[in-house]
């Protein structure tokens, strides 16, 4: 090969470089389109409430909200919408474990819904309104959008009701959609990106390596990252931190995980018992 020749691939090389290493600043967001808060990093964040597991204090309760917002920890509540778009907060679409009657909440009405009984106990299956009027602005509050489908109508009345609350709140979720959707709606809301192992979830292998390595943060142009514990340290993460965006890990179960995951990320969403004593 001539000198010019040579020459003329290593540029194209370069060239080629340059190019990708763009289209992955670009995919993976750039950086944070704001300086993050203080607070979305001040200390553990109670995963669904601090719950006991019993019906006296179901997960994702206004029992299990009223407790951690006593003790002083931020909570992590998850939403779904009701078949006649109420958002609801229930982990499980499937409503057979946390209320033992059959159906979805997708397919069920709010009035139905609110008849139903948590564990067999007292406590109610809450709206998100419900939720954020019980813990007052008396701690911030991460909200998790569950959709896996098209957005739309949660994604609005989330980001209205957010918008709307006097205290602190963030909005988080595996659907990068999803953020976007509210970043349209209500572009002061904090933003999270979730992701983490994804094999598992039925998504084509071209879907799992981009959400995994956030290479749809293009989208969701998240202002923090929260992440799988059991897959931390990655690449993709340690990134993110360098652009400015915090980590969160999920979730710790116990005091132990909640230190390890202390070593590897700015904040932790912690079970109950990885919940410190106070």
């Amino acid at each position: 090969m001539s000198k010019r020749a040579a020459a003329i691939t290593s540029a194209v090389l370069v060239l080629l470089l340059a190019a990708v290493a763009g289209a992955f600043a670009w995919a993976t967001g750039g950086r944070p389109p704001r300086d993050p808060s203080a607070w979305l990093t001040a200390g553990p964040i109670a995963h669904r409430g601090q719950w006991d597991g019993t019906p006296r204090v179901p997960e994702n309760s206004l029992a299990a909200f009223d407790a951690a917002a006593a003790r002083g920890f931020a909570i992590e509540l998850d939403v779904l919408s009701s078949s006649d778009g109420v958002t609801m907060v229930m982990h499980d679409d499937e409503l057979a474990r946390m209320t033992g009657a059959p159906g979805r909440v997708s397919e069920t009405s709010a009035a139905a819904l609110a008849e139903l009984r948590l564990l067999g106990g007292d406590e109610p299956v809450p709206t998100l309104a419900e939720a954020l009027e019980t813990i007052g602005g008396r701690v911030p509050v991460f909200v998790e959008i569950k959709n896996r489908g098209g957005v739309g109508t949660l994604e609005d009345d989330v980001a209205r009701q957010l918008a709307a609350y006097a205290g602190e709140a963030v909005v988080m979720s595996f659907n990068p959609y999803s953020l976007a959707r509210v970043a349209k709606t209500a572009p002061e809301v904090p933003r999270g990106q979730l992701s983490g192992d994804l094999s598992e979830e039925g998504l084509a292998w071209y879907e799992v390596f981009l959400l995994e390595n956030l290479m749809m943060d293009w989208s969701s142009k998240p202002d923090f990252i929260a992440y799988d514990l059991d897959e931390l340290p990655s690449l993709g993460t340690s990134l993110q931190r360098l652009r400015g965006r915090p980590l969160l890990a999920w979730t710790a179960e116990d005091a132990a995980e909640r230190l390890k995951a202390e070593g590897l990320a700015d904040a932790v969403i912690c079970d109950p018992d990885a919940l410190p004593r106070r």
